[in-house]
């Protein structure tokens, strides 16, 4: 008869999660807090995926712009709304990986905090010079690097941005030492680099790769694991021998530490079906990133292996923000 309760009770609690994940949830509007301000990339992938959600489950998901603290202003308040599902994060590298690792103060452990949904989408970074550098591949970039006494100059797009770390961390792998020259964006940064006053910067693909495509910059290779769509005929930098070499902007969907597993994955699974839709990869694509998808523990063990690279990064390259 024990036996007999407690399978009954396994089953209905299996019952109670299927029917929370299919039935009653959402009955109620769905807040996704974006930690940018409306326009940019993180918020269009923010609203394709909201628009995803409510047209699968016919309730209202609802887009919330929420700037500050380099992104952990609103993700601090996603972590300490009630973990029901009906307040959600959407993030990137900079909230998620690296404000944790580059504020003294942040005190914001990400995976203690936030629960993993789905790893949306990813943009890779595109290894970029001047025209009239004296490098046509990145094996002789390296070599000139090493052979500049003073350093070329690298261009990013701030102190402690995705950029900047990335060119810190591909020093690191290569051997090579550059002079930082922050910029405040992309397209200062680039239009130096055209009229020859930069030489060197790794950036994103919608920035840096219309300016490549157009001639007026060069590009080297991409620095993520598999090839662009946007530019497929760029070797990437594991290709080039930089083994494990693999940093991309990514978009991200996530909930608070504890939300129930029927909901999570309700949620993960509403979304890999929206990226098997063409007019949804379609969108994506358009935007210079790419679709990716898979379960909730990609996107954990995507944010694992980034804070600790990245803490490495920042650690060893001794980046403090002015």
């Amino acid at each position: 008869m024990k036996r007999f309760l407690r399978s009954l009770a396994v089953l209905c609690g299996i019952t109670a999660s299927c029917a929370l994940a299919q039935g009653s949830y959402p009955s109620k509007p769905v807040r996704l807090f974006v930690p940018f301000a409306a326009g940019g990339a993180v918020d269009i992938v923010g609203r394709l995926m909201a628009q995803s959600l409510a047209e699968a489950t016919g309730s209202p998901f609802i887009v919330e712009n929420k700037p500050g603290a380099g992104g952990l202003l609103a993700l601090g308040e996603v972590a300490k709304a009630p973990a029901d599902g009906y307040t959600l994060a959407v993030g990137s590298p900079g909230p998620l990986t690296i404000g944790p690792n580059l504020f003294a103060n942040a005190n914001f452990d990400t995976l203690e905090r936030l629960q993993p949904i789905i790893l949306f989408a990813g943009t890779p970074a595109v290894l970029v010079v001047r025209n009239d550098l004296k490098a046509s591949n990145v094996q002789e970039l390296v070599a000139l690097s090493k052979a500049t006494p003073a350093g070329l100059n690298m261009a990013s797009t701030g102190t402690g941005s995705l950029a900047h770390l990335t060119a810190k961390y591909f020093e690191r792998v290569a051997g090579v030492q550059w002079t930082h020259v922050p910029y405040k964006s992309s397209a200062p940064a680039l239009s130096d680099m055209a009229a020859g006053r930069i030489d060197v910067m790794l950036d994103s693909m919608p920035t840096a790769g219309p300016m490549a495509k157009a001639g007026k910059i060069r590009a080297l290779a991409v620095t993520s694991a598999r090839r662009a769509v946007e530019m497929p005929d760029l070797p990437t930098l594991q290709e080039l021998g930089y083994k494990g070499f693999d940093v991309s902007s990514w978009y991200a969907l996530l909930a608070p530490r504890g939300t129930p597993a029927a909901i999570v994955n309700r949620l993960n699974e509403e979304l890999n079906r929206a990226l098997a839709k063409p007019e949804v990869r379609e969108r994506i694509l358009k935007l210079a990133a790419e679709p990716e998808g898979g379960p909730p523990e990609r996107l954990a063990q995507q944010i694992r292996t980034e804070l600790d690279r990245w803490g490495t990064v920042i650690r060893e390259a001794n980046v403090k923000l002015d």
